[in-house]
């Protein structure tokens, strides 16, 4: 048997509960959700779609560690403390030499809970959508293809690979402090089409132009948290820095980045 530990929410209460969940091999933290809500207790709220790592829906902090809950194994689990009662939002757990049978599960921070381990994406997708996050073609279209070459090809799919999941927002410290960031998701956005050999020149200076402050590439701490806990090694952290490469290189640089944060 394993125990979860999960926290729950509704409305202003907060509470935490132990359920008790039959291990199997190969058993996923999803699926240890899943058999909580069948058969212990339906009021159980969490997000799930896919159930293969790829629509991002189920994030959520795994004994203080942000993560895909289906693609987290229990088995890996037992071999790692919960940290229960430390603050932080780690990036990796140290391992236990004797197993343990209990597992903490609460809601991705740095975004509001709506219930239980459902927090609201809205606040994200709304930073998300102010650096411009679409492609805009120059006025000279090919007839027939718009060809990119093989290396870029691969330089963009980094980018492309993010799933939106917001598990590198939960992990930033400043996302945590300032709800104006944009945060490692928006900007490793603004960078993948700031990249993209298709887009017109002048949609990409306006982006640089809104990236060009504290709340975008300036405000990064540069820790590297999103990086260890990004699902799909999409990097966000290293397109920051390749934005704000550009900017110095562009000229644009401003005064903001006296105040940056280091």
């Amino acid at each position: 048997m394993m125990k979860l530990k999960i926290r729950r929410q509704d409305g202003e209460k907060v509470w935490y509960e132990v359920f008790e969940v039959e291990d199997r091999p190969g058993m996923t933290v999803l699926e240890a959700l899943f058999y909580v809500q069948e058969k212990l207790d339906g009021s159980l709220t969490f997000r799930y779609s896919c159930r293969g790592a790829v629509c991002g829906s189920c994030g959520m902090l795994i004994n203080r560690v942000p993560r895909l809950a289906c693609r987290t194994q229990i088995s890996d689990l037992r071999k790692e403390p919960t940290n229960e009662g430390n603050p932080e939002v780690l990036i990796a757990n140290k391992m236990n030499e004797e197993g343990n049978d209990e597992i903490l599960i609460e809601p991705l921070p740095n975004l509001e809970v709506i219930r239980d381990l459902v927090v609201d994406m809205e606040a994200f997708y709304s930073l998300l959508d102010s650096v411009r996050p679409w492609l805009e073609l120059r006025e000279d279209v090919p007839e027939k293809e718009n060809i990119v070459d093989q290396e870029m090809q691969v330089r963009l799919e980094q980018y492309t690979n993010c799933i939106l999941c917001a598990i590198c927002h939960g992990s930033c410290p400043v996302a945590a402090r300032d709800k104006k960031y944009y945060g490692p998701a928006a900007l490793a956005k603004a960078w993948r089409f700031d990249l993209d050999p298709r887009e017109d020149d002048g949609h990409r200076e306006q982006r640089l132009d809104i990236v060009n402050s504290n709340s975008g590439v300036w405000g990064c701490d540069t820790v590297y948290k999103c990086v260890a806990v990004c699902p799909k090694k999409v990097a966000p952290t290293l397109s920051i820095n390749e934005l704000r490469n550009r900017i110095e290189l562009s000229g644009k640089k401003e005064d903001k980045k006296n105040d940056m944060k280091l």
